[in-house]
Parts: structure tokens; C-alpha cells; sequence
């Protein structure tokens, strides 16, 4: 039985898959490896990170876009790190005019912000510089970009229309930019530099040995040691370094002396002492820097504080109130603070908290001292009362004797109940008791109790509590003793309180 052709078709067809099917390569599919090691990312002017490190080469911000490169190919970047130019470049350059250059195939491009490309239509730019106005006070605004002819290898002009000139031919071996209408072009037979303006047309000669754009409608140049000026119709006036108005910035300019940069001051002077291994010019109040010492760098304002300190790899200057800086995110999170502090390290807040924390600890033990101390006075001044008091009544007894016959009140030492067999002792005795009877009496005038080595200003208020009088009459053969205990306590203003104990002793015959 023979089989239909259709049979036989789709069996030949089956085979042939089978075949097919059986010699074809499994496609394999390759993931890209997260990359390691140091990464870009931005700043902003408190040292904290707007954009986290994650980009491995970036630009600069320029009307709210960055270039970012991230695993080798380039894209642009808004201020919270997404990327709204997708990656598809080689390189790019920063968005000037509202155009940026990007490479594509070893060629340059310009494209808008959308991406698009605006020119060149054919791959014809070597290079590309940026795009500029060519007068910002002009009301044409008109707008233009050098390039490099790929052919014939010398720099021409693009106008993007349609308020300008139109294109320059190349025909300069290098250029620089457009400002106040006029742009420095150099001519490499002659050696010198020449302005040229947006037609064009050449109206400042090539004489200058350096020469720069135009700003306030000067241009600085160089015509072999000396600085000068020249105006819009190539005027020139000699100056001094010190007045450049393209050198400083911020007020300060930078210098390297003996290998090594300072900041200097319109009148030559050093900013500040400070000197370091490497350092860029001011941007938005600061400056990068890498100290000395030390291979990171930060940033310093102009009095030469160190605002943001030296932890990065690499850093550019501020733009946009942005810079970017480069660090290994794996290992600096590791080691710092979202402020950048050293972590485990004090930081100015917590040594602030401890030294107000020992403060009140200090104030805490002085109560406690003055407490104690009060009350250690408190317990001397009732343990000398009683002392006091303890002596008067051994006064009283060794002023029993013999010794007086008069009416008045002479006062004797003379110990009545010392034993005889005790004699020494009772000598001592009779010596402290002269001393003690003599130093008291010398206290009491008028009816008033003093202290002898303690003078009361007149100036300072006092208080007295009420006197407490002790009496005691003790009658021996043919004597009388009256011995009168007074304890005084005062309060003087300004001073702590003081107790006083007087005896007098008085002998006379008993009746």
C-alpha cells in the first residue's frame, strides 16, 4: 500500500526537526557579575549621600542630569540616582545648553534630553566639545558646538539654529569656547593664538602665546613673561597675575610651591597656612583636598577648615550642591557613620554627654562633701561645747583653795580635790587650768563674749540665739566658789554657725 504524498511530506518534515533539534547548541544564559571594589557616588554639602556608591565612573551635574557609567556603558542620571537617559553610550559628555555629546561606534553625537539625536544624521565628529551660547547676553541665544572633523582633521563649529551665523568650516588646529561672541582659535604654523568670531571671521590676530574666553568682556593672555588684557577690539594692558579674573575662584586662587598646593589671596598672600598633597580649585564655597598626611581626600571651606573630612578615595568639586566621591561601599560602610564619623569613635554629641554627665557626677560628690562636712562641723561644734563645759567644771574644782581673802572677785587656780600622792599631775593640771582661765578671760569686756583670733565685719549680717547660763555654788571649809557657765551660739551671714563657752569662777569666804 502506498503511502499519500502528504503522509510522506510530514514525515520527511519530522525527521528533519529530529535532526535539527539534535545538532543545535543549548544557549546558555550568562549573568553579569555584580562588580566590586570602588564606586562613585554624590555628596551633598553636609558630607551626607544623596547617591549611594554604585556608578563606576561618573560626571559632574549639570542642569539636573550626570553621566553615570555602570557595568561599561554610559547613561545619565536625575539627583536620586535612576536613570533617565538609558546606558547605550561609550561615553558622554555633561548636558550644556540643553545638548550633550554622547559616543556611540568610536564616533560623537549630540542628543537632547530626551535621547534623541540631533546631529550629526552620518558619523562625522573625531571629537566633541560642548555645546555653548555663543553670547549668553545676546538675545538670540544662539547656540553652537565644536567638533573635530573625522576627514579632515581640524576643529570647526555646528550651529544648531535657527538664530545663528550657521556652521564654521573646520579649519583650526584647536579651539575653545564662544563667549561675548568671540572664541580663541590657535594656528599651529604660527604657534599663537587668535579670536574669531561667529562667522568666522578672524578679528583679533594671532599673537598671543596663551590665551583664554572671554569673561566680562576681557580675555586673559600671555605674550612671552607678560600677563595681559585684551578687550572685544584688542586692546592690550599689561597686569599683575594677582588681579586675574579667571585663576581665582571663590577669592582664592591655587598655588604649588615645592610640590605642594596652597590657596593664595588677590594680594599674593597665603589664605591659609595649611598645605596639601593635592587640592582643586574653590566650587560652591569648597575645595577637595588630600592633606598631607594622609591619602583620602575632603573638603575645606575658605578659611581652610577641614568641613568634610578626608575619608574618600577620589573627589570632584561641587555642582549643582553636589560632588562626587569615590569610595569601596563595602568596606567604608563598614567603617563609618551615614556622617561619615569613624564608627566605635566619640563623636562631638557623645563627648558632649559625657563631660556633662562627669559635671553633674562632680556636683553630686560635692554635696555629698558639704553634706558630710556639715555635719562633721555640726558634731565637732556639740563634741567642744561639751569638752568646754567638761573643762569648766574641772576648772571649778582646781580653783578650791586657799588662795584669796579679798572681797573681790580674784580669780584663783588652786585644785582641791588633787591628792597628794598625785603631785605631778596635779601641777599639769594647775598650768592648763592657768591657760585656760587666762585665755577666756581675756574674751569677756562689757558683757560681751568674743573670740579673740575672730574679727566680725560690720558689714555682715548677724544673728544670736539666747545665752544659756550655768550656775554652780560649792563651799569648802571657810571659802565660796560660784563657777557660771555661759554657751552663746551665733549665726554670722556669710559664715557657718560658731558656739562659744565662757566660765568665770568666782571665790570668796564662805558666810
Amino acid at each position: 500500500m502506498q503511502s499519500s504524498p502528504i503522509i510522506r511530506f510530514l514525515t520527511s518534515a519530522l525527521v528533519a526537526v529530529s535532526v535539527l533539534g539534535g545538532c543545535a547548541k543549548k544557549v546558555e544564559v550568562v549573568d553579569i557579575p555584580e562588580e566590586t571594589g570602588p564606586k562613585w557616588g554624590f555628596i551633598d554639602h553636609s558630607g551626607k549621600f544623596v547617591i549611594k556608591p554604585t556608578f563606576r565612573r561618573v560626571k559632574r551635574f549639570t542642569e539636573g542630569l550626570a553621566g553615570a557609567d555602570l557595568h561599561a556603558r554610559w547613561g545619565f542620571i536625575d539627583r536620586e540616582g535612576k536613570f533617565i537617559i538609558e546606558r547605550n553610550y561609550e561615553d558622554v559628555q555633561a548636558f550644556s545648553a540643553g545638548y550633550a555629546g554622547v559616543q556611540q561606534g568610536g564616533k560623537w553625537y549630540v542628543i537632547n534630553k530626551q535621547g534623541t539625536v540631533v546631529w550629526p544624521s552620518v558619523p562625522l565628529c573625531a571629537e566633541l566639545g560642548y555645546p555653548h551660547e555663543v553670547d549668553a547676553d545676546a538675545e538670540d541665544h544662539a547656540v553652537i558646538v565644536p567638533y573635530l572633523d573625522d576627514k579632515a582633521h581640524k576643529w570647526g563649529f555646528h550651529d544648531f539654529g535657527p538664530h545663528g551665523k550657521g556652521d564654521i568650516n573646520p579649519a583650526y588646529d584647536e579651539v575653545k569656547y564662544f563667549n561675548d561672541g568671540l572664541c580663541p582659535v590657535f594656528n599651529r604654523t604660527l604657534g599663537k593664538w587668535g579670536y574669531i568670531n561667529n562667522t568666522g571671521q578672524l578679528v583679533i590676530d594671532y599673537k598671543f602665546d596663551t590665551a583664554t574666553a572671554f569673561k566680562n568682556r576681557v580675555a586673559e593672555c600671555t605674550m612671552g613673561d607678560d600677563f595681559i588684557w585684551v578687550d572685544k577690539i584688542g586692546t592690550i594692558a599689561v597686569k599683575d597675575k594677582l588681579a586675574s579674573i579667571t585663576i581665582f575662584h571663590d577669592g582664592l586662587a591655587l598655588q604649588q610651591r615645592h610640590g605642594k598646593f596652597i590657596f593664595i589671596k588677590r594680594t599674593g598672600e597665603p589664605a591659609f597656612r595649611k598645605k596639601f598633597r593635592y587640592a582643586d580649585n574653590f566650587s560652591e564655597g569648597l575645595a577637595v583636598v588630600q592633606p598631607l598626611k594622609t591619602g583620602k581626600r575632603g573638603f575645606v571651606d575658605s578659611t581652610g577648615e577641614m568641613v568634610i573630612p578626608p575619608v574618600f578615595d577620589d573627589a570632584r568639586g561641587f555642582s549643582e550642591q553636589l560632588a562626587a566621591v569615590k569610595v569601596d561601599p563595602e568596606r567604608f560602610f563598614k567603617e563609618h557613620n551615614a556622617d561619615l564619623s569613624v564608627k566605635g569613635a566619640k563623636t562631638e554629641t557623645d563627648k558632649v554627654k559625657t563631660d556633662d554627665a562627669v559635671k553633674t557626677e562632680d556636683v553630686k560628690t560635692d554635696g555629698e562633701k558639704t553634706e558630710g562636712d556639715a555635719k562633721t562641723t555640726d558634731g565637732e561644734g556639740k563634741s567642744d561645747e561639751k569638752s568646754d563645759v567638761k573643762k569648766s567644771d574641772d576648772d571649778s574644782k582646781t580653783t578650791d583653795g586657799d588662795s584669796s581673802k579679798t572681797e573681790g572677785s580674784k580669780k584663783s587656780e588652786t585644785s582641791t580635790e588633787s591628792d597628794a600622792k598625785k603631785s605631778d599631775k596635779e601641777s599639769t593640771s594647775k598650768d592648763s587650768a592657768s591657760k585656760e582661765t587666762t585665755t577666756k578671760e581675756s574674751t569677756v569686756k562689757e558683757g560681751t563674749v568674743k573670740e579673740g583670733s575672730l574679727k566680725e565685719s560690720s558689714s555682715k549680717e548677724s544673728s544670736s540665739k539666747d545665752a544659756t547660763t550655768k550656775s554652780e555654788i560649792k563651799t569648802t571649809g571657810t571659802t565660796e566658789t560660784k563657777t557660771e557657765v555661759k554657751t552663746k551660739s551665733k549665726l554670722d551671714a556669710g559664715s557657718e554657725g560658731q558656739t562659744k563657752t565662757v566660765v568665770k569662777t568666782e571665790t570668796k569666804p564662805a558666810k
